[in-house]
């Protein structure tokens, strides 16, 4: 099933600007981190760091069985989970 994930951050809590947050960061997403949870990263896009005008978003395409394991492989980064699926299968269904 396909999940998007989103994350809000503050521009002064941004991962990506400290040494601790980047390495977080790297090792959530390691081809080794993503395969053992059991999850496929379909897609993903970020404001930041960039964006310094307002709270950062992640938004993040998983390929997973449940939201739970979305949320697991997420660990302490707040998430919200939402079951989605391509415009595609939608548009069949109207």
């Amino acid at each position: 099933m396909l999940f998007e994930a989103t994350h809000t951050h503050k521009v002064s809590h941004c991962p990506p600007l400290s040494a601790e947050g980047k390495g977080m960061f790297k090792k959530l997403f390691s081809d080794e981190n993503v395969k053992s949870a059991g999850v496929k990263i379909v897609a993903a896009f970020m404001s930041c760091p960039a964006d310094t005008s307002a709270d950062h978003k992640g938004f993040f395409t998983i390929d997973a069985d449940s939201p739970t394991a979305v949320s697991k492989f997420f660990g302490q980064m707040a998430v919200e989970v939402r079951p989605v699926q391509p415009l595609s299968e939608v548009a069949k269904k109207l």
